[in-house]
């Protein structure tokens, strides 16, 4: 008897532990909602002119608290909804969009050519 309260007590705690189907329904929903609301707002920053899509850009940059006089270019980036942009002073910056249209913003600086 005490053997199976045991197993009943611990098939209850366990059952306890991870989220319920509603739950993960939920979680699966709103992670397909953010996904297409980031493509969304990638095609609407697709969608700008080059001089406009740079003003965002650097708006981007300086909020992330990231110093740049000006871009001066920008190209898609190699994933999907990525940019790569350009500031004055030579700093590249990689520009991805997420939910909310919320920008992220990865600075980086290219590696020099190998010399042969």
């Amino acid at each position: 008897m005490r053997a199976m309260l045991a197993m009943l007590g611990g098939s209850l705690l366990l059952s306890a532990c991870g989220p319920s189907a509603q739950q993960q329904a939920e979680a699966n929903a709103a992670a397909v909602a953010n996904a297409q609301e980031a493509r969304e707002t990638a095609t609407r920053v697709d969608a700008l002119t080059p001089g406009q899509r740079d003003g965002v850009f650097i708006r981007a940059i300086r909020d992330a608290g990231l110093p740049c006089q000006g871009v001066t270019g920008s190209e898609r980036g190699e994933q999907p909804g990525s940019w790569v942009a350009t500031c004055q002073e030579g700093s590249r910056h990689v520009i991805t969009f997420g939910a909310n249209g919320m920008a992220n913003v990865t600075s980086f600086n290219p590696l020099p050519a190998p010399q042969r």
